[in-house]
């Protein structure tokens, strides 16, 4: 017994020294962390990784700057483990061909069925994704963080870490897990001022991989690839095990996927900014600004401080290849208040309009979603401060909007309308997916998010990607694209099923929703938080998404799933008061080929059209894209033209000519064969897809214009772009080059736009602006194949705001042959060109293949070149001065040093019919870096 109060006395002691240290540490730094300010460290280069299985040192060796690293493999980060082996040459790039069959997958047994281990880089043939991978980098801290706290932070990791830094284990794989989260540790005590520090990350692969099954696509119009359905127990991305539209990713995705940064802070930091904003609508001359942020008191002293909180517009929005000149000025909004705040506590300070002023702003400049008006934002910069100096400071981009959000009805169904502002704001767009290796640089991503933004898209959404990356959301926000945040992706629970229950650490998944609830919310493009899409967690899950909603932000719309096909009263009835959800992807229209009447049929039959959020077409990329990654659509290459289904095979079919009961790219397929006619070339079954992929997505989103408010309130397509090159939904393609669908879609979305409806023929302009526009100009032109006007129409007419007109219907002349064009244009008061539209059609059978084998007509093209600092801008004139049409001209910028396309080029449109006689100008921008120093060339394809 002696013994023990002995040794008892000696750990008392130990412990009363190491608090009296710890307090004396803690006053001095108190006292002195005031010599500079916080302080950020992004750690993006100099990383290394190694398979754990080849690293014999201990981890507290692997993790010292004493240890030697050999024959490690250099990366940055953000990355995954298969994305550092193909970008080294070690695997090819599993985005062509049937690379993806040349690496080994997680599997066993898949790889013992396709015999892919043999691909393995390791010497010994192992599996190389099962065990973890050490991530390594040394960094020299700044002599400025001495005596200052030192936080550790991952935005993202997959799917469980060790985190060492010098040798010290700071947080383990138990704690450390999860997709959808972000981390951050205090690593003081092991980091070392002005002078080189080691971080050491060992990356586990996510619990349960799964099998894919089957995990091929090699039948053409066969079953879709399938899942690896294990993966959907974890939180983690579903779409790693294999998808319909997705490939199988051999190390499901693991790797450190998001940034990581080191920060520097006193002894007092701020958490969780949140700026919410309200106007007293329909007044918008007024704005209501609330702040509210966690102050931690990381001491066990009581500390006294200011919280100083300023307010800027931003009038001129960057971007990675220029600036946006918005306009308009405010006086710097500035506050304090002075905190007390006991010793290691959490305090939620709030600043209001009621206790400050300032806060309430006259005159504000706003957010509006694309189309609708400018994408106004402000910067807020929280400090706190003691002393008169900063210990924290975190800096907040928002935007000052409202939205509400209401229900319209007919019959049984309903409608969901979102208003932003008190504007209503009829939605058009769709969803769409990260790279299938997350390999997303922000130049990619804000190039994407333009190309959305130019189509006239104002809405976007992704089922596969709960947590982007911070550039998507900020380039959301500069954009105007309104986005739907979505916790659990589709079809990793169903109710009833034995997937109900999914995922299966639910304590995890409710951590995951509370933290992209704090990540996302003072985002302005964040519209609504929606639990699931498609459909439903179990009732455990759904009751802790809507409190964290309802508790972190309440200033948005909390909506249960996007769509709905099982028996709510017996399966969920707990959701019930939180319905109707006023969208859908349920019933037809689905994802396969149909005639444009059918769009505009369906939506006149009211039922699940009002807020469509799917419906989709296979949409084959342009023939350049085609011959990056299909290596048979290359002349050179051995061509089978006795196939029946020439040029389709294996290749096609992995990347997306599936079918599985006529539900993909069989009807699709049928189109362009039966309308375009026999195929001589891989280019021609290309070209021809353009036409049918023109017609196909301009019908669309014109037949949900075509009684926009009357029933239709939104559409979303499914998709608008592609994870990887593929054959199936998408405008644009992963090479970023949009075809045929993007430019008509782009036509049906503009905000003042003309039509015939495919269904009746009626002519009809859709005004989704938010003024009437009186005077303009409508003409319709019927032309026959040689070019004879047989019937034309114009008229003078005015459209209320928000609303639609019908002029008349267009007649079907009845013995015009092969083909004829229907010609419109819209024009305002001064006689400028508004919008115009191309239709061809058939009199009688619908036979276009005289529209594919068309004598190329030679155009007279001037081209003009401005610099604009770090784009060009290529401003091309079109004549056409011959007698025949020049039918579906596509321009192409390459350059004087590459036979390739330069991509992405912006251009304004595209695909484009003259008529003789007719001159149009189009333009395009381009970045000068990509050009890589070539001269540009424009080309008529």
């Amino acid at each position: 017994m002696l013994q023990i109060e002995v040794l008892t006395s000696i750990t008392q002691i130990l412990i009363n020294f190491k608090m009296i240290m710890r307090s004396a540490a803690i006053l001095f730094m108190l006292l002195t962390f005031t010599r500079v300010d916080a302080q950020k460290i992004k750690l993006s280069d100099n990383w290394m990784i190694k398979n754990s299985i080849e690293v014999k040192s201990s981890d507290e060796i692997v993790s010292s700057v004493q240890y030697n690293p050999q024959n490690w493999y250099q990366t940055s980060v953000p990355t995954t483990v298969l994305s550092v082996f193909v970008k080294n040459g070690t695997y090819p790039d599993p985005h062509l061909a049937m690379n993806n069959f040349l690496i080994p997958d997680v599997s066993d047994a898949f790889n013992a069925k396709h015999d892919l281990v043999r691909y393995s880089y390791l010497k010994a043939k192992e599996n190389p994704w099962k065990d973890p991978y050490w991530f390594r980098t040394v960094v020299v801290l700044p002599e400025q963080f001495s005596n200052k706290l030192i936080w550790l932070n991952f935005q993202g990791i997959n799917y469980r870490a060790d985190v060492w830094v010098n040798g010290h284990l700071v947080a383990d794989s138990r704690n450390t897990v999860g997709m959808f989260r972000r981390f951050r540790f205090n690593i003081t005590k092991y980091a070392l001022a002005g002078a080189k520090n080691c971080i050491a990350v060992k990356i586990h692969q996510v619990d349960h991989p799964g099998e894919p099954d089957p995990g091929t696509q090699f039948e053409v119009f066969g079953p879709t690839r399938g899942h690896a359905l294990d993966i959907f127990k974890d939180e983690t991305l579903k779409m790693s095990g294999g998808w319909d539209c997705a490939p199988v990713i051999r190390d499901r995705n693991m790797g450190i996927y998001q940034d990581v940064f080191l920060e520097a802070t006193g002894p007092v930091s701020l958490e969780n900014p949140f700026v919410t904003t309200t106007l007293s609508l329909p007044d918008t001359t007024r704005a209501d600004i609330a702040l509210k942020a966690e102050i931690r008191n990381n001491t066990n002293q009581k500390v006294k401080g200011v919280l100083v909180a300023t307010i800027d517009l931003i009038s001129d929005l960057e971007f990675p290849t220029y600036t946006k000149h918005l306009g308009g000025s405010m006086p710097t909004i500035k506050i304090r208040k002075e905190i007390t705040i006991t010793p290691d506590e959490v305090q939620t300070i709030s600043l209001n309009s009621k206790e400050f002023s300032a806060l309430l702003i006259k005159n504000p400049y706003l957010w509006y979603p694309n189309g609708y008006g400018k994408q106004y934002l402000h910067k807020l910069k929280l400090n706190f401060e003691i002393g008169g100096k900063i210990s924290d400071k975190q800096d907040v981009t928002f935007g000052i909007r409202q939205v509400t959000t209401t229900l319209k009805r007919i019959g049984n169904d309903y409608g969901r309308v979102f208003q932003v502002n008190g504007q209503r704001i009829f939605c058009k767009g769709g969803w769409l997916q990260p790279d299938m290796m997350l390999d997303m640089n922000r130049k990619r991503v804000f190039d994407e998010a333009r190309l959305l933004a130019e189509a006239n898209v104002n809405i976007v959404g992704s089922e596969d990607s709960p947590a982007p990356p911070d550039d998507v959301i900020e380039s959301y926000d500069k954009y105007g694209l309104m986005y739907w945040e979505i916790f659990f992706q589709c079809w990793r629970m169903y109710p009833g099923s034995e997937t109900a229950h999914y995922p299966l650490d639910h304590q995890l998944a409710v951590a995951e929703v509370n933290d992209l609830v704090k990540r996302f919310r003072n985002s302005p493009a964040i519209v609504a938080w929606f639990t699931a899409n498609e459909v439903m967690v179990d009732e455990e899950l759904y009751t802790a998404s809507k409190k964290a909603v309802k508790t972190l932000d309440p200033t948005r719309p909390f909506i249960p799933t996007t769509s709905i096909d099982w028996d709510v009263d017996k399966l969920t009835p707990y959701i019930k008061e939180d319905l109707p959800t006023g969208t859908t992807d349920d019933g037809a229209p689905d994802y396969n080929w149909n005639p444009p009447a059918y769009f505009f049929d369906k939506v006149e039959e009211v039922h699940l059209q009002m807020f469509r959020n799917e419906l989709g077409v296979p949409a084959i990329p342009a023939y350049s894209s085609l011959l990056r990654f299909i290596p048979s659509a290359n002349p050179e290459h051995p061509q089978n033209r006795k196939n029946p289904i020439f040029p389709l095979d294996s290749v096609w079919a992995e990347h997306g000519a599936w079918d599985g009961l006529n539900y993909c790219f069989r009807g699709y397929d049928n189109a362009i064969r039966t309308f375009y006619g026999n195929l001589a070339t891989v280019k021609q079954y290309a070209d021809n897809a353009q036409l049918v992929n023109a017609d196909s997505y301009r019908a669309m989103f014109e037949a949900a214009n075509h009684r926009m408010w009357d029933i239709t309130s939104g559409v979303m397509i499914w998709k608008l772009n592609s994870c990887w090159p593929d054959v199936g939904w998408q405008i644009y393609d992963w090479f970023l080059n949009p075809g045929a669908a993007y430019f008509f879609a782009k036509k049906a979305m503009e905000p003042l736009h003309i039509q015939m409806n495919g269904n009746n023929r009626s002519l009809s302009v859709i005004n989704a602006t938010q003024r009437s526009h009186h005077g303009m100009t409508v003409m319709a032109q019927i032309i026959d194949w040689n070019m004879k006007v047989l019937w034309s129409y114009k008229d003078t007419v005015s459209v209320k705001a928000d609303s639609y007109f019908e002029c008349l219907k267009i007649p079907k002349p009845m013995d015009s042959a092969p083909v004829y064009f229907v010609k419109l244009s819209l024009q305002d008061q001064k006689g400028h060109l508004i919008s115009e539209n191309l239709y061809w059609e058939c009199a009688q059978h619908e036979d276009f293949s005289s529209l594919a084998v068309l004598p190329k007509v030679s155009l007279k093209k001037t081209v003009t070149i401005t610099n604009q600092d770090k784009e060009l801008r290529i401003e091309v004139n079109l004549k056409n001065e011959t007698r025949s049409v020049s039918f579906f001209n596509r321009l192409i910028l390459h350059t004087d040093q590459s036979g390739g396309e330069v991509l992405p080029t912006f251009w304004s449109d595209n695909y484009l019919t003259l008529f003789p006689g007719e001159e149009k100008t189009v333009t395009a921008n381009v970045a000068i870096n990509d050009l890589a120093g070539g001269k540009p060339l424009i080309v008529i394809e």
